[in-house]
């Protein structure tokens, strides 16, 4: 073993056991060195230093106070005019003696810099996120969107006098243009002065397990069957009890699972958080290590210790919602529609009927099948309704809901505990939701400050179990010496305890439901422009087939594509969206470019004109036979079996002709593929059915069928659906029987089905066949399966 140690500043010279150490000595330490004991007797310490924070340049005349107040006393002059209510004035003296005593003034002013940076280059910036939206100073500022004096939001639960922690403003930029922001403030600030945040990926239960069993020269079909049965969820041993059995039978398994149980959570790779950059007043190589990754320096230390040194992390969020509020907006403007999204009102019905009518497929938080069930019941009708359900749809609250509903509704009767408490319960109907909700009742009930009750909220949360029997005798002795009675104090105090665990943050929620909200209304009012930036922004994932769906539910038709309309997105027209080249199979990137820039040069007049004009160029045969089954040649009215079926003809003609003047060949009439060969080969080129899918049509006569996609709301219930049959495998049970598993689909969804012996053999089933099933919805692992019962044919 030998070690390296480079001391460097050191102000006389060093002796440590007799060795004497000179600054700017290079030392080799081996084991059979006496200078071994240096390394042994030296301890390094990295101390927090208090200088580290980012430093804004204000405005001669000014210092970062001064500039700090100057700038939100014209920000709130432009919001409310000259007369300001003394309400606002006071707050913001509150926040900005805090914000300076803790020294975080010229913070805020780095964040208004590149938000403002942002808005100015019409970088869509979200209305805030996190706790940073309760502080009106943010508001002034401009940084966030949400005024918290209007919506009752606490600067306590941002920024605490009575804990000083580095503050945290997250700001969510739209998801492709992120990047832009970071730059500004490299360049603003200084290459070394800003960085990303290094994190490691680690060895996961089933990446370890398939990585050792490599090494092991294992067979990966096994080992893949294998690694189906582990939960990702939960670690290699606590999976053992589900599959020691299989593991046991097994050398192999047996070896493999026991190296990997060792290497499970090691770390594997370097990798970049997400959001975190940090922005520093010096350059960040004499505070941390640091490494040049991708264009931009990244600290070698992660997140979790940068707040010891004194560095200070700020998360630029990438949002795709905000992306695709953009792009709906930029939209509108083509089409001579002016909206501007910060202008959007918030009391428009037709936003709220997409709420009350769970129509909220695409819409940010909203779009889970639990969540639509609750959205049903609640029937929101404001954004302090759009907030609870955020805050309330979530495991721990969940066991409200219905209570919650009752008494909107006036079924169930609201308790207060007290009625000094109904101001601070009334807009959740006495039930505690919000996290400053507990630190309002401790204020008003107990005399704590709100920066103390955000620390006690805090150590409830935490389950500090001696502060929390500290904070209880002073909680109840304060309420009854405020005229609260024992039981109640004691009553009042248990109810916040339990609360305190799910209690959600009042500002995020309101924050996100504005965001909530105005996708909606962008989907209420302008429904072609909202999906089409929608199916835009999911091109090329599973989503697609869902979205499209969505489409026709609004009542949007999505058009085949056509050669001469199509581009590499969807295209708005009268009748509907017009489908991407960019979303059929075996159409390339480069085949599409290829197509649109030729077509510069004049409408392809048929399938002749194409394939002369830009077969090779990035087209090949393959590609055209997959347009040829989309149907982007429809429009010459030539059926796709006679196109397929002279194909090299099309082709021959098509090189021959690049040289000399050939005539058009004839092409030889076939019959059309049946409907069948039709809709398998629109399936092979969308991978779901474009037109309309045979098994809606049938869930159209027979409203007793289930859609696949809202199984998971009848577990261990008996229902029927119908599929489309794609898969059969057909096992032998133990005693020798025929037993069979079938992966069937409908338009969104696909489930696998289970017919047991006595069931699978009084059916003759194919690939292929739409079928009705009915049985019982159950759960292998994390999948949800149906255990047939009964079959009855569906195929014409």
């Amino acid at each position: 073993k030998i070690y390296y140690l480079y001391l460097k500043g050191i102000k006389e010279n060093l002796t440590i056991n007799n060795i004497t150490v000179k600054e700017n000595n290079h030392l080799i330490i081996g084991e059979n060195n006496k200078n071994y004991e240096i390394f042994y007797n030296t301890n390094v310490e990295i101390k927090k230093q208090n200088d580290l924070l980012p430093l804004y340049k204000v405005e001669d005349g000014y210092d970062e106070y001064t500039y700090l107040k100057e700038m939100v006393r014209r920000g709130l002059k432009n919001k409310f005019g000259e007369k300001i209510n003394k309400a606002y004035i006071d707050r913001v003296k509150h926040e900005l003696e805090i914000i300076k005593r803790m020294g975080f003034c010229s913070y805020f002013l780095i964040v208004m810099d590149y938000v403002r940076f942002a808005k100015k280059n019409n970088i869509l910036v979200g209305p805030g996120r996190g706790s940073a939206a309760g502080s009106l100073v943010s508001y002034a500022l401009d940084i966030t969107k949400i005024d918290p004096i209007k919506y009752n939001l606490l600067f306590e639960r941002f920024l605490n006098p009575e804990r000083v922690t580095m503050p945290d403003i997250d700001i969510d930029f739209e998801f492709d243009r992120r990047e832009e922001v970071i730059k500004y403030c490299i360049e603003k600030y200084g290459e070394k002065k800003v960085s990303s945040i290094i994190t490691f990926g680690t060895l996961a239960s089933k990446q370890v397990l398939r990585d050792v069993s490599k090494v092991m020269d294992l067979n990966q079909k096994e080992i893949d069957s294998f690694i189906k049965l582990i939960d990702s969820k939960i670690s290699l041993k606590d999976n053992l009890k589900n599959v020691k059995d299989i593991v046991n039978k097994s050398k192999d398994l047996t070896n493999l699972y026991q190296i990997a149980l060792k290497l499970e959570g090691l770390k594997k790779h370097i990798s970049v958080h997400a959001a975190g950059i940090i922005i520093c007043n010096k350059d960040l190589d004499e505070v941390l290590p640091i490494i040049k990754h991708d264009d931009m320096y990244l600290s070698c230390f992660t997140k979790d210790y940068l707040e010891e040194l004194g560095l200070l992390k700020m998360d630029f969020l990438a949002l795709k919602n905000l992306s695709i509020i953009t792009s709906t907006i930029n939209y509108l403007k083509n089409n001579n529609i002016d909206l501007d999204f910060s202008k959007i009102p918030l009391d428009d019905n037709k936003t709220y009927e997409i709420f009350k009518n769970a129509n909220t497929v695409g819409i940010f938080q909203f779009e889970s099948l639990g969540i639509k069930n609750f959205l049903k019941k609640l029937k929101p009708n404001n954004i302090e309704d759009l907030a609870v359900a955020l805050a309330l749809y979530r495991p721990g609250p969940m066991s409200n809901i219905d209570s919650f509903i009752k008494r909107k509704n006036g079924k169930e009767k609201i308790d207060y505990i007290d009625d000094r408490l109904e101001e601070i319960l009334k807009p959740t109907y006495g039930i505690i939701i919000y996290q400053e909700q507990i630190m309002k009742i401790s204020n008003v009930m107990a005399n704590y400050t709100l920066a103390e009750a955000d620390l006690l909220r805090r150590a409830m949360s935490k389950k500090k179990s001696e502060l929390i029997l500290n904070e209880k005798e002073r909680f109840i002795n304060n309420s009854v010496k405020n005229g609260y009675s024992f039981d109640v104090s004691n009553r009042v105090f248990n109810l916040i305890l339990k609360f305190s665990e799910y209690g959600f943050n009042r500002s995020h929620a309101v924050a996100y439901s504005i965001i909530s909200y105005k996708m909606a209304y962008l989907k209420a009012n302008y429904p072609k422009y909202f999906l089409k930036s929608l199916l835009d922004n999911i091109i090329g994932t599973v989503n697609t087939k869902e979205y499209v769906y969505e489409a026709r539910l609004n009542d949007i038709n999505i058009l085949n594509p056509d050669i001469n309309l199509s581009t590499n997105n969807y295209e708005v027209e009268k009748q509907g969206l017009r489908f991407p080249l960019s979303c059929i199979k075996n159409v390339g990137y480069n085949a599409v470019n290829t197509i649109i820039e030729e077509r510069k040069n004049g409408r392809y007049k048929d399938i002749f004109d194409f394939v002369r004009r830009t077969y090779s160029k990035q087209v090949n045969k393959e590609t055209i036979i997959s347009l040829i089954d989309s149907g982007c040649f429809d429009y010459t009215n030539v059926n796709h079996k006679t196109l397929n079926q002279n194909i090299d003809i099309i082709i021959n003609y098509a090189e021959l002709s690049r040289d000399a003047k050939v005539d058009i060949p004839i092409l030889m009439d076939y019959e059309e593929y049946d409907k069948k060969e039709l809709l398998n080969r629109t399936l092979n080129v969308f991978g779901f059915y474009l037109g309309n899918h045979p098994v809606v049509e049938i869930r159209a006569k027979d409203n007793t069928l289930i859609p696949l996609k809202n199984i998971r709301a009848y577990f261990d219930k008996k229902i029927s659906i119908a599929v489309i049959i794609d898969r059969i495998k057909v096992v032998n049970t133990k005693k020798g029987d025929k037993m069979c598993f079938i992966t069937g689909s409908d338009e969104l969804d696909s489930i696998n089905i289970v017919l047991f012996p006595d069931v699978y053999k009084k059916y003759d089933i194919n690939i292929g066949d739409i079928v009705k099933i009915n049985g019982r919805i159950e759960k292998r692992y994390d999948e949800f399966q149906m255990i047939g019962d009964t079959l009855t044919s569906l195929t014409n």
